[in-house]
């Protein structure tokens, strides 16, 4: 991977982010709107605690409607305050127009003049982060309670005066919250792990957190691509960079440069591996036909190794061939035989879990129809054994399912 400093604030999300700490956070002044008294926001967040209520939250009025009952005979502070939270929940989406982003503080506050404009407000790539989907407006409640809740944990810190060490805190919380849940009886405490969270965690720290907004798309990842790492990490997140680090170089080739860079596991080669995958067997499938394409896409390279983040192995295609005339171009396990066509080599040690140069040899190759290639990586992936590394095991077990 690139080591050179990514310029994250060529995009405006992560320019305007770093603004509204300054401006909200550190100088306790309004972003949003042209108000430019300091703002008491101890005193504004326990103001819209007692207003921005659960109770509320789950009526069936609209949102709007709601909102104008839970701030009815609210402060002026309290409002301005709720618009700079607001704000910052819609600005980094693509999901919404940037007319629609501006239109949440012109509910409080009528005249345009009170009401910055601006680069503030975009929709488009390269500018946003993600596009939550439908769950992000529909869970607006909760996603803005538990942004209150960030922004709330931080501003009670006196002395946070630096941006970096701001942005650190904001990370931490967030982490704890998807991964360890939020402590009960805190203000704006919330039980769902939500979008905003992931979304923050990018925003502040974006060369060591994904702009991964799905909790769900995380787990598919990791539970597809998670067996190709050295030592994986039990923590979710460092464990999506070990794999982007082992996959870098031979995926998401096709994109522009920043495009990889930032949204590498949605990139056009990357995502069809995970995307979808969302049971325990889902995923064990795809991992198991992810390993087969990549010994199948070996074959025809030159038997070099190449030192990357992790390493990518090249197999010789002289051994291949050596492998299936040994084999008589017959798979080994279930006999299948076509007019030395239609067969596999594969590697009783995966080359998909080879973590740095070896030198493959004859032994270590056994001739497999595609079907039973594919089993051979789908039992290695469910038992998460080794046993099925070793030839006699492996073929006693695809025998006795070919006679199933």
């Amino acid at each position: 991977m690139n080591t050179a400093p990514f310029d994250w604030k060529r995009f405006h999300a992560y320019r305007v982010f770093d603004e509204f700490l300054e401006r909200f956070i550190i100088q306790q002044k309004s972003y949003v709107t042209t108000h430019d008294q300091p703002l008491d926001l101890e005193a504004a967040f326990s103001e819209i605690e007692e207003h921005f209520n659960d109770a509320i939250g789950e009526s069936e009025a609209t949102f709007e409607e709601r909102l104008a009952v839970q701030f009815d005979g609210a402060s002026e502070q309290s409002k301005i305050v709720f618009a700079n939270i607001e704000y910052l929940w819609a600005m980094p989406v693509g999901n919404l127009n940037p007319e629609t982003k501006r239109s949440y503080a012109l509910r409080w506050f009528g005249e345009p003049d009170h009401v910055v404009s601006g680069e503030g407000y975009f929709f488009k790539e390269p500018h946003t982060i993600a596009n939550p989907g439908r769950g992000h407006n529909q869970n607006k409640h909760i996603e803005l309670t538990a942004l209150l809740r960030v922004m709330c944990l931080v501003s009670e810190k006196a002395d946070l005066t630096d941006l970096i060490d701001l942005k650190r805190q904001i990370a931490e919380i967030c982490h704890s919250a998807i991964y360890e849940g939020v402590p009960e009886g805190e203000k704006f405490a919330v039980t769902t792990v939500c979008a905003i969270h992931s979304l923050l965690l990018n925003l502040a720290d974006p060369d060591r957190y994904e702009s991964i907004v799905s909790a769900s798309h995380r787990e598919q990842i990791c539970g597809v691509l998670g067996h190709v790492v050295e030592n994986p990490s039990t923590d979710r997140e460092v464990l999506l960079k070990q794999i982007r680090e082992t996959l870098w170089e031979s995926y998401g080739n096709a994109e522009k440069p920043h495009r990889k860079y930032r949204w590498f596991f949605y990139a056009k080669d990357v995502k069809p591996l995970w995307f979808n995958k969302d049971s325990k067997k889902a995923q064990r499938v795809s991992s198991a036909v992810f390993d087969v394409q990549l010994e199948e896409k070996a074959v025809d390279l030159e038997a070099t190794k190449v030192e990357v983040t992790g390493f990518r192995i090249h197999r010789s295609a002289k051994l291949v061939k050596a492998a299936k005339e040994r084999d008589n171009y017959t798979c080994q396990a279930c006999t299948f035989h076509f007019e030395n066509q239609i067969v596999h080599v594969h590697h009783l040690d995966p080359i998909s879990e080879y973590k740095r140069p070896k030198e493959t040899k004859l032994k270590d190759l056994i001739t497999l129809c595609p079907n039973c290639h594919y089993l051979a990586h789908y039992w290695l992936r469910k038992d998460d054994s080794s046993q099925f590394k070793q030839l006699e095991p492996l073929l006693e077990k695809l025998r006795t399912n070919s006679q199933q």
